[in-house]
């Protein structure tokens, strides 16, 4: 008798916390959806972003922020659009999968258009269990699997992420061809490293690489962890080593491999994932000879770029030097700039924004769009993806030079 009076208790605190995380999740989403509407009322035009500005992907959520806010702000010194300043509405989600739905939720009900999360799980997350709706999602929709969730409402805006990974490993076995022998390092709590990891298994061979080992690396390992990652690739005397994971933990197995017996760091590829301050300044002069990929430029001589990268190196918003902001920069600049295209296109103001909400041609404007002019090159989607240049380099010490475009 007291043990089914103990389960009972059990279930209903369950269900009364499971009842007041609802209510919580609910209270976020409609905050988010009023914020959306006072924009409107105050006669602007918003940029929906749902933002990474704590957690897990902060490093480069406040980057991918900023990115916006800097592009909403040259649209207005250059008198706005249809009559109306644009403005930046975000919210944090703090990298958590369960807040960025309720807060993409929330904004669906009066927003034709969310920028954001910034990162493959939370996107994933919200594609898998969001109601259905007519909200065009610029996300991190990189691989076609996750943008087949949502067609055609969900937009990549970064270009695919398994394309310039695999161009990257050909391009690194194509000049260094002793290299034949490799251990991939991946994160499969990251359905995007996961997804390209299968791509690797099912495809290295075809390039003349063979996997020994696949080390799968956990989010936020620490020292202790990082030696036996790295003592797990050293262990198989391969002749090269491929990460598929993100700067920090990258940087820190990187270091543990160069110090413990891989002298050339021609036969280290990285992912474009792991690119930005902190991996710079961890791996410092580690990197040399270090092969990796990028979906822009920092070196890029635009004007435009030119004097975004000054004006982020003003506000100092990560340490180190402009050239090592992390990849969303570029892209979101480039998507803050296509919302307002898109405004600019359907005649869409304050007062008749609503009626574009679910409108499918607007859908398609994004899913399979006219060449758009970016920061740094012209670009396009075509069924969500975002064609464009990727970008590869080689360390010279701990800078990246760049050694091809692909076109």
């Amino acid at each position: 008798m007291k043990r089914r009076i103990w389960q009972a208790l059990v279930v209903a605190g369950l269900l009364l916390v499971l009842s007041r995380t609802a209510v919580q999740r609910d209270l976020q989403a409609s905050a988010f959806q009023e914020k959306i509407e006072q924009c409107l009322k105050a006669g602007e035009l918003p940029i929906v972003v749902l933002s990474q500005e704590s957690g897990e992907y902060e490093s480069i959520g406040k980057s991918a922020l900023w990115a916006a806010e800097y592009a909403a702000a040259q649209v207005n010194k250059n008198g706005g659009v249809n009559g109306c300043n644009v403005r930046i509405v975000s919210e944090n989600t703090g990298s958590d999968n369960s807040k960025a739905l309720s807060l993409y939720q929330g904004a669906s009900r009066t927003a034709f258009a969310v920028l954001g999360p910034v990162d493959a799980p939370e996107t994933v997350y919200i594609a898998q269990n969001a109601e259905k709706n007519g909200t065009v999602h610029l996300a991190a929709y990189s691989y076609e699997e996750s943008r087949q969730l949502m067609a055609p409402y969900g937009i990549s805006y970064m270009s695919d992420s398994e394309d310039g990974e695999l161009e990257e490993v050909r391009m690194w076995g194509q000049q260094n061809p002793d290299i034949k022998n490799i251990v991939l390092y991946t994160m499969s709590q990251d359905e995007s490293k996961k997804n390209t990891t299968k791509m690797f298994e099912d495809t290295l061979s075809d390039l003349g690489l063979n996997i020994l080992k696949i080390v799968d690396v956990k989010p936020g390992a620490d020292e202790m962890d990082d030696s036996y990652y790295a003592i797990q690739g050293l262990n198989e005397n391969a002749d090269g080593y491929v990460f598929l994971i993100r700067g920090r933990e990258c940087a820190n197995i990187l270091v543990k491999l160069r110090q413990h017996g891989i002298e050339e760091g021609r036969r280290i590829s990285v992912s474009f994932s792991a690119y930005g301050s902190e991996f710079f300044e961890i791996a410092g002069n580690m990197l040399d000879g270090v092969s990796i990929w990028n979906k822009f430029d920092p070196f890029y001589s635009g004007t435009e770029w030119q004097q975004l990268l000054k004006d982020y190196e003003t506000d100092k918003l990560n340490a180190g030097s402009a050239e090592q902001m992390p990849s969303p920069v570029a892209d979101y600049y480039d998507a803050v700039q296509a919302i307002c295209k898109c405004y600019e296109k359907f005649g869409i103001t304050s007062e008749n924004y609503e009626k574009f909400i679910g409108n499918a041609d607007v859908a398609q404007w994004f899913y399979n769009s006219e060449f758009l002019e970016g920061i740094q090159s012209d670009f396009r989607w075509q069924k969500g993806q975002k064609i464009t240049d990727y970008q590869f380099f080689v360390f010279e010490g701990e800078t990246p030079v760049n050694r091809k475009v692909r076109p």
